[in-house]
């Protein structure tokens, strides 16, 4: 059975667990929040690195992208590099491809193309931003 485990920077009020099945394939699914904690986040990752199939890094990026470029955050980073077996991944994939698909579907139904929009955080996310 394959184990995800996303380590958050959030509230571990919010933590959850899940065994359901993906693609035909039994999997965990398992969300911890370090409240706020860098340090508790690091330890979580160097606890399971090797004994999971994957992490996700939540309440925060690895980089923020900019025109094309990408610019990694240092405190995202040295909480990356504790995971030396087991694969790390953020959500900026999500953000890139999904978020500009969203847009441009919801478009022929909310008609916003010529119209002003507030994105919050266009910073962190990207594709909506630029979508």
């Amino acid at each position: 059975m394959k184990h995800v485990v996303s380590v958050g920077l959030g509230s571990s009020t919010r933590d959850s667990y899940i065994e359901t099945e993906l693609l035909g394939e039994p999997i965990i699914i398992e969300r911890r929040g370090t409240n706020g904690s860098v340090q508790q986040a690091i330890k979580l990752i160097e606890e399971l690195d090797g004994k999971v199939d994957a992490f996700g890094l939540g309440g925060t990026d690895l980089f923020i992208q900019i025109a094309g470029r990408r610019y990694y955050l240092r405190e995202s980073l040295g909480i990356a590099r504790h995971a030396k077996k087991t694969p790390l991944v953020c959500g900026a994939g999500l953000k890139d491809t999904l978020e500009r698909k969203v847009i441009k579907d919801l478009d022929a139904v909310l008609k916003w193309k010529d119209k002003k929009c507030l994105v919050v955080s266009a910073v962190d996310r990207f594709g909506m931003a630029e979508a």
